[in-house]
């Protein structure tokens, strides 16, 4: 009886017999006209103030993907922003230590907004996330929603958790429901080089520490006439991602509607061999997919963030072409807004304003608090991890409730 009252409440019984509650724009962006600002924290205090609001962990994490412990040390207020530093200490029994924190009241429906930045290093999971620290009542489910579990330099991950409903699974893994995606908002789906000068080679390989699987739609190895020589190589890969379906022949089977995805975690690499020397006079591939239909139409997923290509001479491997996706777009340096509405229906998750993301809501019904984490993960879930974490910080300027009028 609970669901059929929420149907009836809801705004999308209300969209089909009124034609209302739209709270976004014609381009999908957010209409602040819709909404009240509820509540907020501008971090425009002492840091000793930062207690009224929010509870910080103080010890290690229990969570077996993540390296760093958490102390109220590592959540400091400085200047108006909220820094959650990463330090190579250690303590807790763990050898990081990092910050977070969560709310002290909480929150229902409604569209929440934070201005973040990224700490600057791979290794890192910049968190903004919906969790009921308070407990779940009886008969909700315990609900996670993922607003941005950023990667560094550009990635964001969007999650939503189902922790009630476990199962498990033919190899004796418990599971949950949850549906994870990346997405990749700024970058070019086409990579490709032309040689100075073309080379004779047997092995072309690409590199690269994609904190997630890489998605190669068609690599392309062109010889001095321009003609695609990557179909008659043999082909070795790091693996295939066993969750969709993909072969490593398909990275160069000629066609653009199948693909190869990587295996998850450490480097990913794709390597081509000839019997014979070839001539090499360019290389091309296709990375990513394409969002055909919903919210996210025409905006690309699992864009690669990094990536060496070299041939090897005979005796050694030559690098031809680097690439590094901070450079188009640096999260780290650059302050953005992540938000999430949230009703009865839906989840839409926004990027600056920006609608990106769409999905039905069919278990996060309860009221929730606000966290904000920084972790360090293993198995370079997020990249590898290195000495260049120690120092980095996630930044928060400020955080936003609102609610329907």
């Amino acid at each position: 009886m609970n669901n059929i009252f929420r149907a009836i409440r809801s705004c999308s019984f209300i969209i089909a017999a009124l034609g209302v509650c739209n709270y976004s724009n014609a381009n999908g962006d957010v209409d602040f006209s819709q909404w009240t600002l509820s509540w907020s924290d501008e971090f425009d205090y002492e840091n000793e103030a930062l207690e009224d609001n929010w509870i910080s962990q103080n010890g290690p994490t229990e969570n077996e993907w993540v390296l760093s412990s958490r102390w109220r040390d590592n959540a400091v207020v400085d200047d108006g922003v909220l820094l959650l530093k990463a330090e190579k200490e250690s303590r807790g029994g763990q050898d990081w230590t990092t910050g977070n924190v969560w709310s002290k009241r909480t929150f229902g429906y409604g569209y929440y907004e934070a201005r973040m930045k990224y700490a600057g290093a791979y290794g890192t999971n910049n968190s903004f996330w919906l969790w009921p620290k308070q407990g779940t009542s009886e008969g909700e489910k315990a609900c996670e929603i993922d607003i941005n579990e950023g990667h560094y330099p550009n990635i964001i991950n969007t999650n939503v958790h189902n922790w009630t409903d476990k199962y498990t699974l033919p190899n004796g893994r418990v599971a949950h429901s949850d549906n994870q995606l990346h997405h990749t908002l700024h970058g070019d789906p086409e990579n490709g080089l032309t040689l100075d000068k073309p080379v004779f080679t047997r092995k072309v390989r690409l590199r690269s520490n994609n904190p997630a699987s890489i998605h190669i739609a068609e690599f392309r190895v062109l010889d001095g006439s321009s003609e695609n020589i990557a179909t008659a190589a043999s082909i070795s890969t790091n693996g295939v991602f066993s969750k969709l379906p993909s072969k490593e022949s398909f990275a160069i089977d000629g066609r653009a509607d199948t693909r190869w995805v990587s295996g998850k975690h450490g480097e990913k690499w794709l390597e081509l061999e000839w019997d014979k020397p070839q001539q090499v006079a360019g290389i091309e591939f296709s990375n990513g997919w394409l969002q055909e239909f919903g919210a996210a139409k025409g905006k690309y997923r699992n864009l690669i963030s990094d990536y060496v290509i070299e041939y090897h001479d005979g005796d050694n491997w030559v690098k031809v072409a680097q690439y590094d996706a901070a450079q188009v777009a640096d999260y780290s340096t650059q302050w953005h807004t992540y938000g999430l509405e949230w009703d009865e229906d839906y989840f839409r998750f926004y990027l600056d304003g920006e609608l990106y993301h769409q999905m039905r809501n069919d278990v996060c019904f309860s009221d929730t608090t606000i966290l904000f984490s920084l972790a360090i993960l293993k198995a370079d879930i997020a990249g590898p991890v290195t000495d260049a974490i120690d120092g980095t910080s996630m930044k928060v300027d400020w955080v936003r409730y609102y609610t329907k009028p």
